[in-house]
């Protein structure tokens, strides 16, 4: 019987074989020493958002719509004050004067004296308003004549400007005129007269300014030489 073969493997190394890889290692490491090593990939910064936590009424409330502003209202159009014209600054006319009013009526004494004896005879022929005319004309004389003493009135005429008016038993002359020495003056006068129309009751006058002499005649206002 034959016993186990032992086969045992050689190598012999080439001397020009072993100086050509040691030749070959050494290009290798230089060719890799000289190749540049790739970049490392950037870390990208994590992005910091600020978060802020709302309730659901301030999140309602924050997506809803702003509110529209109203315009302000246009200015209230004013009216220009009217500027006050020349005429207008001035102060108001005067008043009128006032009417005189005597608390004593004349006229009844007057006609009682007996020297009025003629007077009393010739009213006593008169219509019952000329009458009333009559009286109110002497009660005017008398009452002139005690307001102011450098009067002396001898007629009266109720109508020279404007006719007297006669409402029952008041008689109204504004358009009168009386002569005092030798001169015409324009006079208003009033008179109230009793229900019966005998007597004055009532009376108030306002002696005017002077009748111009060229006017007499056209006023029927009789001249005394």
């Amino acid at each position: 019987m034959r016993g186990p073969v032992v086969v045992t493997l050689r190598s012999e190394a080439s001397p020009w074989g072993i100086h050509a890889s040691v030749v070959l290692h050494t290009l290798l490491a230089a060719t890799l020493a000289l190749m540049p090593l790739p970049k490392p990939p950037k870390r990208l910064e994590e992005e910091r958002v600020s978060v802020d936590i709302l309730t659901p009424q301030q999140f309602e409330a924050s997506t809803r719509p702003p509110p529209v502003q109203a315009a302000p209202p246009a200015p209230e159009a004013r009216a220009p004050v009217p500027t006050p014209s020349p005429s207008a600054a001035q102060s108001p006319p005067p008043s009128a004067p006032a009417m005189i009013r005597p608390t004593e009526m004349l006229s009844a004494k007057t006609l009682a004296d007996p020297r009025s004896r003629q007077a009393r005879a010739d009213l006593a022929t008169f219509a019952s308003d000329e009458r009333m005319v009559q009286l109110c004309n002497i009660e005017a004389m008398d009452q002139i004549r005690r307001w102011r003493a450098d009067f002396q009135p001898e007629r009266v005429v109720p109508y020279a400007t404007a006719e007297e008016k006669v409402r029952g038993t008041m008689i109204a002359a504004d358009g009168a005129a009386f002569r005092s020495r030798k001169n015409w003056y324009n006079l208003k006068f009033k008179c109230q007269l009793a229900h019966d129309g005998e007597s004055v009751i009532g009376f108030e006058f306002l002696v005017g300014d002077p009748v111009a002499r060229e006017k007499w005649d056209e006023l029927g206002l009789p001249a005394v030489h």
